[in-house]
């Protein structure tokens, strides 16, 4: 597929637009992880509209409320998100630079989650960080992947930091490389969010 025809793929699905206007607003609304209700809102509503609910899968007893007032929030609170994310800030565009920073933002959220889970949250972790800054963070899932090894079958990069999630890591850098393609090609930088539209449709 060449990039003209990838550029066809960038605005399908605009049904869900205003739905992830929404996300994007509350993130922008209430950036830091202090409250309660501020945690609870957004890892609930991203995890849930993006099937990658924190408590999915979890064998724990306790009910959803439980778990998420006894043992989601207090890690949250007592954690370092709020100085990742605001590292990572500093970057308005995905660049050489910023590429290890990011990457160890979301190495870092998907132990977190994976603490107060007990599962492999790399698919949350990389959307709950899109949504708190959008031009910084690939959205990961198994759809993304396939269009990610559709695209670039035979991708070799060294990764550019130690501490990374070595799955999300290459996909990243993946979509990096697709991103640049296009922009030489076709003369547009392609968003975070164009890129996932092309990878949901051939994924």
């Amino acid at each position: 597929m060449n990039t003209t025809e990838l550029m066809k793929l960038t605005s399908r699905g605009s049904i869900w637009n205003l739905g992830n206007e929404v996300l994007y607003q509350l993130c922008l609304d209430y950036p830091d992880h202090k409250s309660p209700e501020v945690i609870t809102a957004k890892v609930w509503l991203i995890g849930r509209s993006y099937a990658a609910a924190i408590e999915r899968g979890r064998t724990m007893e306790e009910d959803g409320d439980s778990f998420y007032e006894s043992k989601m929030v207090p890690k949250i609170q007592a954690s370092s998100l709020d100085e990742q994310i605001h590292t990572v800030k500093r970057f308005f565009e995905i660049t050489r630079e910023g590429i290890p920073s990011i990457l160890r933002a979301h190495k870092y959220l998907t132990d977190l989650f994976a603490e107060i889970s007990g599962k492999d949250k790399r698919s949350l972790a990389s959307k709950y960080l899109h949504f708190h800054c959008p031009a910084l963070f690939f959205l990961y899932d198994s759809r993304a992947a396939r269009g990610a090894r559709v695209l670039c079958p035979r991708f070799r990069s060294e990764l550019p930091a130690k501490r990374v999630d070595q799955e999300y890591a290459k996909f990243f850098l993946k979509l990096v490389k697709i991103r640049e393609d296009i922009l030489r090609k076709e003369g547009q930088l392609l968003s975070t969010r164009e890129i996932d539209n092309i990878l949901i449709n051939i994924g």
